[in-house]
């Protein structure tokens, strides 16, 4: 992604979405630390947690990678070492995205 203004607004998104999912995390977090091991399968169970939970992983994960992105860019010299970089990077970060995707799927269905 070159387009640098792209990336500078879809960081913000994400960072808008993050801010509110982020104090719900907490408030459930807390929640989650006083329950059974039962009760956290039926707390992901929920559409709406498992969506929440969702989305602010997806979220995060993408918020992330753009940081780095811009990170690696503006103090990584080496061309080779910062293509390298950043390909790593990006299939983490995908891979992670299907790996989270999958086991939400699962917890649900």
């Amino acid at each position: 992604m070159k387009n640098y203004a792209l990336k500078w607004l879809t960081q913000r998104i994400t960072a808008s979405i993050l801010i509110p999912l982020t104090f719900w995390f907490i408030y459930s977090a807390i929640s989650l630390s006083k329950m059974a091991y039962y009760e956290i399968e039926i707390f992901f169970q929920s559409y709406l947690n498992a969506f929440l939970f969702f989305v602010m992983m997806q979220s995060m994960l993408l918020h992330s990678k753009l940081g780095i992105q811009t990170i690696i860019e503006d103090y990584v010299t080496s061309k080779k070492t910062a293509k390298f970089i950043k390909v790593s990077i990006n299939y983490l970060i995908y891979f992670f995205m299907i790996l989270i995707t999958i086991n939400i799927l699962r917890m649900v269905l």
